[in-house]
């Protein structure tokens, strides 16, 4: 015979068992069960009877007591009643509570009902998750996994803000690859594609995992990479030599170039402004290279 029958109300008991919600009924001081349904029993591991008298935070796991704890602090005669206030239970199960607060002459109480909105969690988590799937699609590159200009835009534009307070620099290069349609020509597009998987390999080899790499077009990339003031050549010159190897490839090795424009930003200048700075000091690297290439006139 529950507490809540010896109060003559045996009926009423009855049609709570047949609820599927999971319903609570205890003593807000010590916490002590004075009424709990079929359904709640059977989610902690027995009947109604079992658990009369129990302190309820001794058959809770500690996700479920820290969320009691939590609503108690909350709960109270200002604020008799609070809901959706979720819980896990067990490993694969999510609850919904509503707690009320009940005054009375042996002391206040609290009943609480709890639905498993298990289905409707999930979904939950799957929309969150695809939502930032999705955000993660629209900032990267699909092929390298790198950051795409609108992230880099984004990133580059903290960096400026940052370093303008501190006293860092930030080293920004722009990187296009020298003969890369003549690799997508002579051995096709899978494997410019695994050159270019392998360039944004190196790259993430040669800066810190604070540092930014972007591929900015099909051949182009953009590093940006923070230092002290007195180290910005060498920054500079340290992804000349991670680029200068050739690239092997299902057996083929790659003599793939690249031509290395880097600036060092300045504070107050935008990020669109300081990459096309970069831009520009690259273009100036591959015509000069082009111009020593290029097989010089009979002497006269």
């Amino acid at each position: 015979m529950t507490a809540a029958s010896d109060m003559g109300t045996a009926p009423l008991a009855e049609v709570l068992d047949l609820l599927t919600e999971r319903i609570v009924w205890y003593r807000f001081d010590d916490r002590v069960i004075v009424y709990c349904n079929r359904a709640w029993a059977s989610g902690v591991g027995g009947e109604p009877h079992d658990f009369i008298g129990r302190p309820l935070q001794t058959l809770l796991t500690p996700t479920e007591q820290d969320g009691m704890v939590q609503q108690l602090e909350r709960l109270g005669p200002e604020t008799p009643f609070l809901q959706d206030h979720m819980t896990r239970t067990g490993e694969d199960r999510w609850m919904e509570w509503t707690d009320r607060y009940l005054s009375g002459p042996d002391g206040p109480h609290v009943l609480a009902v709890g639905r498993d909105v298990t289905e409707r969690r999930e979904a939950e988590l799957r929309l969150a998750a695809n939502e930032e799937r999705y955000r993660e699609l629209a900032l990267r590159d699909e092929l390298t996994g790198l950051a795409n200009r609108r992230l880099l835009d984004e990133l580059l534009t903290a960096a400026l803000a940052r370093t303008s307070r501190t006293a860092t620099r930030l080293v920004v290069s722009y990187l296009d690859l020298d003969g890369f349609k003549a690799i997508n020509d002579d051995y096709g597009h899978a494997v410019g594609d695994a050159v270019l998987e392998e360039v944004g390999r190196r790259l993430q080899g040669s800066v810190r995992d604070a540092d930014v790499i972007a591929r900015v077009g099909g051949d182009e990339f953009v590093v940006v990479q923070e230092c002290p003031p007195n180290e910005t050549h060498v920054v500079a010159g340290r992804l000349d030599r991670f680029m200068s190897e050739p690239i092997v490839i299902d057996g083929l090795t790659i003599q793939c170039g690249v031509s290395i424009g880097s600036v060092v930003a300045e504070p107050e200048r935008d990020a669109a402004a300081v990459v096309a700075a970069a831009d520009a000091a690259m273009y100036i690297v591959k015509r000069s290279r082009r111009a020593a290439a290029r097989p010089s006139g009979p002497a006269i």
